[in-house]
């Protein structure tokens, strides 16, 4: 497949430039050789002459961050987003992203306007996974929900694209070369062809990166392998044709959660209070699964993406544009865990599909071949039990099959007869969309836009569980090793929107009015043959979404802005799955919320001031409630519903400042945000008016740059971020014998985190052949702050043992980078 579709981009004429706003940028990356002036520099980054909250990350502040780092990574200077992973370059299961309060699975994402899809680490898709950071050359970031006609299916509060660079006009090539701590390193070659005469200009990378995991003793990986071929073709007259293939293959062992104190999670294998330098996986193999289920190389992602698009400009007339963009995304990969166990299906077969009328099939995790611990601690063999169709968990447990927390592993003289598994769970997708829009003026002061996107998308999620082969040696199995199969998901989706804006100038160019409308439609159909028999679907579509924004200019100096619009939210998978799914998807309605922002800009030679206010309504939260709280998941009698609670509602304000001059660079933001739930959910032990998880109320980002001559740069900066909840609230103790009654709200405390960055750019050449060379040092987290950088919320509960599970932050963290043209 990669070869085939290589090969059509290598055949297919691609792009010139973006347009006048892309030739300016182009201009500003320094390819026509000259230097944008400080005001531009200091207008652009504060988003001056947008007509809502906007920040922009420029090519010069990216090529001072660590080479690779993931592009999520670059938005934590930006007013209201708190980005953190517990790995100081990337992140998959531990990368977490709010912005004013919602989190990344509600913030739109595209590469070079191309919908990212799902931002999920297992089974979505991370921006870092479609773009290599040595070709991106601005990020621009709407704390609103962006502008009008950004594609994406979760943009309740925010929408982000990442830009990547053209082929060069000259024949040349770029050279990377990074190492660091942990391990770390890697390698970026990119081959330009330069721009021929008939207007055709061509570029080919290649990159590879590896490094440790750093707590205990490093024995975890993260690898990467990234290709980008972009071929442009300049048709004349403003006109292009662009096409680009992006191929990236990765593997990584992520950190696990911790919980904050041994208090309320008193059986939990890490607390950041008792130790805050490890997550409590361990790095050498012991032969006993219950030990070894806990080894880093146990669990991990893989995936393979391929993104292609054809990106086509063309000019008509006077004034007139047409923009078409098909796109193709594919993705193969999968997750996988170690247990210390074997599961044993009811009716013993690897596959049971259930058949119309039938009762589903159990799928019980028991243990076979080991022993159960007694009251007096001696450990009796436990025989295979026969689990009768349709047994709730109560049945199970007196049949002999507790949950598997209860039980032990048998002596030490029988290892050879032990039994483990690894559960994988494999996922495919199959995306296959199109942008378009036509923009014209049809009178003085008029510009219209009229678009559309259509997205079809396909995916699967099946959960295999292969027996180990050996559990004394490693977890390593046969892929005939294959013994049950308990999710066969399967999901088909159809998204389209249209939209049209009317772009206004009025009083001799002092008003700007965007008056503007999105409607979408969203349409899925799910099947599980291993769960249930048949099809579930759902249809939504979000009615007429305005967006509307006005800027005004106060003379040269001052702008004021003011934005509104509606944005909406395709119903997520989840509401297709669990017992109670068929009855409760027909009463869920798609989450929608309501965005306002006023601010105010203020500019001078290379002096900027931005302020802003904002408000959102997060409406319809969609939350699942288990009405069995005693059910046992696997043998699905754990009674799901889902429903729409109430739902968010965030209020902040937001202060950015910079200065820039010569020999130096000064820049600044403060952000206050108070987002809370509205109504109570107790299912999920939420109380109206109690704080958003992982959100803090305040954050401050503040950076100085120094250039005392053309060679050398060095820059410090400081990321604050306040105390944020880390659970839902107070909790009734249910299970701890001996325990306090009852659990306070948790609370992730502030942290302050210092980077430096120093780079050097000889004159001349090096070694007769290196040009524009750079030599660049960075540190992250300079002073070795241990910290909790963000909360997994999707792994709280009410339960106590359960509840309150973080993430830890990256240590300090060292990178050395040479850079070239050759």
């Amino acid at each position: 497949m990669y070869r085939k579709v290589g090969l059509l981009a290598a055949g297919s004429a691609a792009m010139l430039q973006w347009g006048s706003a892309a030739l300016a940028q182009e201009a500003s990356s320094g390819q026509d050789g000259q230097a944008p002036t400080v005001v531009e520099v200091t207008g652009n980054l504060l988003g001056k002459g947008e007509a809502r909250a906007n920040s922009v990350i420029d090519k010069e502040t990216i090529q001072q961050q660590p080479a690779g780092l993931d592009p999520l990574k670059l938005l934590a200077r930006v007013p209201g987003l708190q980005v953190s992973s517990s790995d100081a370059l990337t992140g998959s299961f531990s990368m977490r992203l709010s912005m004013r309060g919602l989190n990344k699975e509600q913030i739109g994402v595209s590469v070079d306007g191309i919908p990212n899809g799902s931002t999920l680490s297992n089974g979505g898709t991370m921006p870092n996974r479609l773009l290599d950071t040595a070709n991106l050359v601005r990020v621009d970031a709407s704390q609103t929900a962006g502008d009008l006609g950004t594609p994406s299916n979760q943009a309740l509060g925010g929408y982000i694209d990442f830009k990547t660079r053209d082929p060069a006009r000259e024949r040349g090539a770029d050279v990377e070369l990074s190492g660091g701590s942990f391990g770390y390193r890697r390698g970026f070659l990119r081959a330009d062809s330069g721009k021929s005469a008939a207007g055709t200009s061509a570029y080919l990378d290649y990159s590879y990166e590896y490094v440790h995991t750093w707590p205990g003793e490093q024995s975890g990986r993260n690898q990467r392998r990234h290709a980008d071929l972009r071929v442009l073709q300049d048709l004349g007259r403003g006109s292009s044709l662009r096409a680009t293939v992006s191929w990236n293959s990765f593997a990584d062992n992520d950190y696990d959660a911790v919980a904050l104190r041994a208090l309320a999670a008193p059986f939990y294998k890490a607390t950041f209070e008792g130790n805050p330098g490890t997550d409590a996986l361990t790095d050498r193999w012991t032969g006993n699964p219950a030990i070894d289920q806990n080894y880093r190389g146990t669990r991990g992602i893989n995936s393979k993406d391929i993104l292609a698009h054809v990106d086509w400009t063309q000019r008509f007339g006077q004034t007139g544009k047409l923009k078409l963009s098909p796109y193709l995304h594919k993705q193969e990969g999968n997750g996988w865990f170690y247990v210390p166990y074997k599961q044993l299906p009811a009716n013993g077969k690897v596959y049971s599909e259930v058949t119309a009328g039938a009762a589903t099939p159990v799928a019980q995790e028991c243990y076979q071949n080991q022993y159960q611990r007694g009251a007096g601690g001696a450990l009796t063999p436990l025989a295979a039990v026969a689990i009768p169709a349709g047994s709730s968990a109560a049945a199970l447990r007196a049949a002999g099959c507790p949950a598997a927390a209860r039980y032990a592993m048998n002596p030490v003289s029988q290892w050879g007869a032990r039994e483990a598994s690894t559960r994988r769970s494999d996922n495919q997708i199959d995306r296959k969309g199109t942008l378009g829009e036509v923009a014209f003026t049809p009178a003085d002061g008029h510009r219209l836009r009229l678009g559309g996107w259509y997205e079809h998308t396909e995916r699967e999620k099946v959960r295999n569980w292969f027996q180990a082969t050996d559990p004394t040696v490693s977890g390593a199995f046969l892929p005939d090793s294959l013994y049950s199969v308990t999710q066969d998901r399967h999901y088909a989706s159809n998204t389209a929107m249209a939209y049209a804006q009317d772009k206004m100038i009025l009083l001799d160019d002092k008003l700007e009015i965007d008056v503007g409308a999105t409607w979408q439609r969203f349409r899925e159909s799910y099947r599980s043959p291993v769960e249930f028999a048949g099809v579930r679907a759902l249809r939504v579509g979000s009615g007429l979404l305005p967006k509307l924004a006005a800027l005004y200019r106060l003379g040269d100096e001052w702008e004021v802005f003011v934005s509104g619009s509606k944005n909406f939210s395709a119903i997520p998978d989840s509401v297709f799955e669990g017992t109670a799914a068929v009855d409760s998807k027909n009463g869920i309605k798609p989450e929608t919320s309501l965005n306002k922002d006023l601010g105010l800009r203020w500019q001078r030679d290379g002096y900027g001031v931005g302020m802003s206010v904002y408000s959102i309504d997060y409406r319809d939260r969609i939350s699942i409630q288990n009405g069995n709280p005693n059910g046992d998941i696997f043998s699905r009698d754990a009674t799901t519903t889902f429903a729409n609670q109430g739902g968010i509602r965030s209020r902040g304000a937001e202060l950015t400042a910079r200065a820039t001059g010569r020999a130096y660079e000064l820049y600044a933001n403060f952000a206050y945000n108070d987002a809370h739930y509205v109504s109570d959910t107790k299912a999920e032990g939420i109380k109206a008016g109690d704080p958003v998880l992982g959100a803090a109320r305040r954050s401050a980002f503040a950076e100085a740059v120094w250039k005392p001559a053309a060679q050398w740069r060095l820059s410090v900066n400081a990321k604050y971020v306040g105390e944020a909840a880390g659970t839902y609230g107070e909790v009734a103790n249910t299970v701890i014998a001996g325990g306090p009654a009852t659990y306070p709200r948790e609370y992730m405390p502030a942290y302050t985190l210092a980077g430096l960055a120093l780079s050097y750019r000889p004159r001349g050449s090096l070694l007769g052949m290196l040009r524009d060379v750079e030599l660049s040092f960075n540190v992250d987290n300079l002073f070795d702050r241990r910290y909790l950088g963000g909360v997994g919320a999707e792994l709280t509960t009410s339960n106590p043992l359960t509840s309150g599970r973080y993430f830890l932050g990256s240590p300090r963290t060292l990178f050395f980078t040479l850079r070239s043209r050759l």
